[in-house]
């Protein structure tokens, strides 16, 4: 099958044929061109998004989970969740379908960057702004990076997926001490008032 590092830039179909053109003006890497035999080879530079971009929702929610409790962020309710959430997942359709249109680090840049303003802004909104930016937007960014990075490089996605592993599993041992005190406090109950009758 066509690897997805080196898509044709070209196809048209006729007569009973297919033919591929690739015109790469910035080829900074190549791997042998292999055509796959049923003459379907979309132009597709994000085509690994179908299952990277899932992994990396589900990464960054769970970076929201433990940045929520171990700061006791009592306005990150469900729905705030989802309009975080929902916002960092539209990066990726958003910039998938543009790179028909513009070039695909434009795509990718203005797509992100939308994403992350509209994240700043509503974190912001509920928390401090450091604490909004170092653990909220910076986060977003990283995961958004380090997929982006998987989808386009596919020889790096061992190392990219192991090292963003442990670097999810270093934040919630970090913050687990944190959380543990979260919740004591909240368990600890409040004055007793007596009465004398």
């Amino acid at each position: 099958m066509l690897e997805l590092s080196l898509q044709p830039t070209k196809l048209v179909r006729g007569n009973g044929q297919t033919v591929y053109t690739w015109d790469y003006k910035r080829l900074l890497f190549g791997r042998p061109i292999a055509l796959d035999v049923l003459g379907v080879a979309p132009i597709d530079r994000l085509g690994e998004l179908t299952w990277l971009g899932p992994s990396s929702v589900v990464v960054f929610g769970l970076i929201l989970g433990l940045i929520a409790n171990a700061f006791a962020i009592r306005n990150f309710d469900r729905w705030m969740l989802l309009l975080v959430l929902g916002t960092f997942t539209g990066a990726y359709p958003m910039m998938y379908f543009a790179q028909e249109f513009i070039p695909l680090n434009t795509a990718i840049q203005i797509s992100s960057a939308a994403v992350l303003v509209v994240i700043a802004a509503r974190a912001m909104t509920i928390m401090d702004a450091r604490l909004a930016l170092l653990g909220i937007v910076l986060p977003a960014a990283a995961v958004l990076a380090v997929t982006l990075i998987a989808a386009t490089h596919p020889r790096l996605q061992g190392i990219l997926i192991t090292g963003t592993g442990l670097a999810l599993f270093i934040l919630a041992m970090s913050l687990m001490p944190r959380m543990k005190l979260a919740l004591r406090t909240e368990g600890e109950p409040g004055p007793i008032h007596s009465a004398n009758h």
